[in-house]
Parts: C-alpha cells; sequence; structure tokens
C-alpha cells in the first residue's frame, strides 16, 4: 500500500507529468465553452450591481443588504474599472481559479500518494460537474475552492522544503490564510483546520499556527458587519422545510447536472448517497495519515453548525472547496487497490467516478434543461408579445440587476420586490396601474414572495391572457412567466 505520509519518488519519468496537461486542456474545454454567452445568473446580477457602487457604498451594502465578507465585491468593483469587459466575460477570470484548483490538487496527490492517484486526481477534479458549474459563474466559490487547494499544497510543499527556502511560502500561506475567510466566512473554518493538521506536525507547521492568529486579527475590523449579517445569513434551504432533503446533498455536490431519467428512478438520491458516502469514507481512510482528515474536517464542523446554530451550512455550494479533498480520496483508493488482487474494482470505481462527469457535463454545457435561466430569451418573449405601456413584475426583484438593460426592460415600468416586506408596496403599485397589462415574471420566488401574494391577487383581479415556462431541472433555475390583462370594467 502507498503510505500515506511520504512523498513518492517518481524517478524522473516525464510520463509522470502527462497527466496534468491533459487534465488541464480537459478542464479548460469544460469551463471556458462557450463561457461568456448566455444570460447573467441573478447572483452574478447582484455582484455586479454591488460592485459597481463607490468603495464606501459598496461596503454599506455588503453589510446590510448581503450575508458574504467583501473581498469579492472589493476586487470585483477594481476589475471592472480597470478591464471594462462585458459583464459575462468575467466568468473568465473565476474558470482560470478551476484550472488552479485542478493544479494544486494534482501536485498535493503527487506529493503524497503518487503518481497514478495523482493522475485520477487531477482527471476527476477537471471533470467534476459542480465544480464545472461553480467555475462558469462569477461568483466567490470558485477562487475559494481554488484558494483552498492551494493553500493546502502550500502547507505540504513546506514541509517538504528545506527552512532556507521556507520564507516565500510561508508568506504566501499566511496570505492565503488571510484572504480565506474575507473571500467567503466558511474559509475560516478551512483555516482552522489547516491550524489543527499544523499542530499534528508542530516541529515544521509551527508558524501555521501564527498565521491563523494573524488571520483572526486581520478580521477583526469586519466584525461589526458580521454581526449585522448574521441573523438573516444562513438560511438558504431552511433545514425544517419541505423543500430540504438530506439526501440529495450527495448528488449536488458530486453528481450535479446528472440527466433527470437516471435522478428521478426509485430512490436514486438515498442510494447514490449511501455509495458516496461509503467510497469517501473509504478515501478518507486511505488517506487518514495525510492532511486528507483535516482538508475534510470542515464538514463535521458545518454539519454540527448546522445542526445547533438554526443556519444551513450544508448547501450544495458551501462543501464545493473540500470536492477535490474527496476526489484525492477516490484516488488514493483506486491506486491502492489497483496495487492489490482487486484492480478490477479498482478500474470500476474509477470508471463510475467519471462516468458521472461524462455524463454531466455535457448536460450542463449543451442542453438548456441543465442549466440557469436563459434572460436574453425572456426578453425575447416579452419583444414579441409586448404592447405600448404593458409593466412588469419580477419575483423575486434580484433579476432587476440582470434584465435592466436587456431591450424589452430598459425603457419599461417595473416593481421588483428584493424582500418579503416589499410584496405590499408591490401590490399597492399594480393596484395604481389598472389600465395596464401586467407582466409577471417569478424566479426563486420563495425569498421574496413564498405565499405568492402578488401571483395571486393579478389571478384574482385580472384575467390570464398567457403563461410561458423555461423548464428546468432544478427548481432555482426555473422562470415563469404569465401575462394579465387589464381588469375588466365593473358593471
Amino acid at each position: 500500500m502507498i503510505r500515506a505520509d511520504a512523498a513518492r519518488p517518481l524517478g524522473g519519468s516525464s510520463t509522470a507529468y502527462w497527466w496534468l496537461p491533459v487534465a488541464l486542456l480537459v478542464g479548460a474545454l469544460c469551463r471556458f465553452w462557450n463561457l461568456s454567452a448566455g444570460s447573467l445568473f441573478i447572483d452574478e446580477g447582484f455582484t455586479f450591481h454591488v460592485a459597481a457602487l463607490a468603495p464606501k457604498a459598496l461596503i454599506s451594502a455588503v453589510a446590510y443588504g448581503d450575508y458574504h465578507p467583501p473581498l469579492f465585491y472589493l476586487v470585483t468593483h477594481y476589475l471592472m474599472q480597470w478591464l471594462h469587459w462585458p459583464l459575462t466575460q468575467y466568468r473568465y477570470l473565476t474558470a482560470l481559479a478551476g484550472l488552479v484548483t485542478i493544479a494544486a490538487s494534482w501536485a498535493i496527490a503527487r506529493a503524497r500518494f503518487g503518481a497514478v492517484a495523482a493522475a485520477l486526481t487531477a482527471m476527476t477534479v477537471a471533470l467534476a460537474p459542480a465544480l464545472v458549474q461553480s467555475d462558469r459563474l462569477y461568483r466567490m466559490y470558485a477562487p475559494l475552492v481554488a484558494l483552498a487547494s492551494l493553500s493546502w499544497w502550500l502547507l505540504i510543499r513546506i514541509e517538504d522544503t528545506t527552512v532556507q527556502r521556507r520564507r516565500l511560502l510561508w508568506i504566501a500561506y499566511g496570505l492565503c490564510a488571510v484572504l480565506l475567510p474575507y473571500l467567503q466566512y466558511l474559509g475560516a473554518l478551512i483555516v482552522f483546520s489547516q491550524a489543527l493538521y499544523a499542530l499534528s506536525r508542530l516541529r515544521h507547521l509551527w508558524p501555521a499556527l501564527a498565521m491563523s492568529g494573524v488571520a483572526t486579527f486581520a478580521f477583526i475590523p469586519w466584525l461589526w458587519a458580521f454581526h449585522a449579517q448574521y441573523q438573516n445569513g444562513g438560511l438558504v434551504g431552511d433545514l425544517h422545510s419541505a423543500a430540504f432533503s438530506w439526501a440529495v446533498i450527495a448528488r449536488s455536490v458530486l453528481a450535479y447536472g446528472l440527466s433527470a431519467n437516471i435522478v428521478s428512478q426509485p430512490h436514486f438520491d438515498a442510494l447514490f448517497s449511501a455509495a458516496a458516502l461509503a467510497v469517501c469514507a473509504a478515501g478518507l481512510y486511505a488517506g487518514r495519515r495525510s492532511l486528507m482528515p483535516y482538508w475534510c474536517l470542515p464538514i463535521a464542523m458545518q454539519l454540527i453548525l448546522s445542526m445547533t446554530a438554526g443556519k444551513n451550512l450544508m448547501v450544495a455550494r458551501y462543501l464545493y472547496a473540500y470536492l477535490p479533498a474527496l476526489c484525492i480520496g477516490v484516488s488514493i483508493l483506486a491506486a491502492q487497490l489497483l496495487r492489490t488482487r482487486y484492480r478490477l474494482a479498482a478500474v470500476f470505481l474509477c470508471a463510475a467516478w467519471l462516468a458521472v462527469g461524462v455524463i454531466a457535463v455535457p448536460n450542463l454545457l449543451f442542453d438548456p434543461y441543465y442549466q440557469w435561466p436563459d434572460w436574453k430569451g425572456v426578453n425575447t418573449l416579452l419583444l414579441q408579445n409586448e404592447r405600448q405601456g404593458d409593466i412588469v413584475v419580477m419575483v423575486q426583484g434580484a433579476e432587476y440587476w440582470i434584465v435592466r438593460d436587456l431591450s424589452a426592460f430598459r425603457d419599461r415600468d417595473l416593481e421588483a420586490p428584493m424582500r418579503p416586506a416589499d410584496v405590499t408596496t408591490s401590490l399597492l403599485w399594480l393596484h395604481r396601474h389598472p389600465d395596464r397589462r401586467v407582466w409577471y415574471i417569478e424566479n426563486q420566488a420563495d425569498s421574496v414572495d413564498k405565499d405568492r401574494r402578488i401571483l395571486r391577487a393579478l389571478d384574482q383581479t385580472r384575467h390570464r391572457m398567457g403563461g410561458w415556462r423555461q423548464r428546468r431541472l432544478y427548481r432555482e433555475d426555473m422562470v415563469h412567466i404569465a401575462l394579465y390583462d387589464v381588469p375588466a370594467p365593473r358593471r
């Protein structure tokens, strides 16, 4: 068996490096294909809206109107001032972060588990559908995964480097430790788990404890904003709601975009979750003497916090930072099985793990049913059916930051409730326009109008002339559109 806590020399064979460029090429194709062609996603629209503000207003908007730290918004602010790209082209930057994740994961696996595990790791990370989808989205999650993977690589690189050459590596790691909590709050758990790893290797990694202290001290200026955000943060996908399912988490993390005819089979999620947990646990056991348990430790911490603090920290995107570690674990397991009489099991394991990506990634790239909402298509629909004087109500209102510059929306009266408290104002606004047709557009409405008060009011007071729907596999990507005529005159 491969000893998990020792680097394995590769004997200078250049073939050991072939799989990294192959994986980077595959990963680049998956991440950059037709990247800027689609509409902005709702979270991207909000990101660019906030980032366009002046820095002082940006800080206030993030502190009181969002549930994330400010770093990603500030970086985006200065990138927009410098680059002046069309907004969808900023996705190229997060897609590049995905390539960093592939390279760092490969380097970690190679240094600790050998060339075979490294090759398998690179390919599984390159084809991980959740990472492909996340890297194609301009949000903080792709940089978070890349920075987490890079920081773990820096730690093991420091372990394997002579004392004289560690200074620059420690500076780089210290920078990662400070940036992680400012990029996404869960980055603090990553730094904490790395501090625990350093405790287990105190002789070589004791400065990591100091770096975690620096990261903690550096976060103090933002504590006031964290306190302001805390009450309403972490409430996406209420753990006690009927819409939440523990069984779906594994599929959302490991098999995002898997074909609907597969995931709709009876008991698929329960069976897939059980198999995935067994394989991942076996992989972590195979790497138990290495960094692997520490890398995945925040999963357990997030689970405990979810159960005790009333915050749902088990949303799929909150777990992406640990997905490279799970890929490494499965690769370790397969590499070890290949050295035994159970080679066939290793082949089956690799084929099954990679098959998920081979099936799911084309769905995400080519089939609209598995993609985000098509707001350009919504714009075309309105242009084909509009009349002068039509008004629009969008639920939830954050879509406004996506459609405001599209031709069918640009010069139109539009109401966009952003919070539940805005629904009453929206109803009054509709009441003031009884002589105008209404376009009702709904996407992710539960966070604003869970009881569909606006939709029910329109159905009760107006005649619905037509309805359209963008069918999507995931509920959050569906768009419902209805056109209402002016109310009939009372007799």
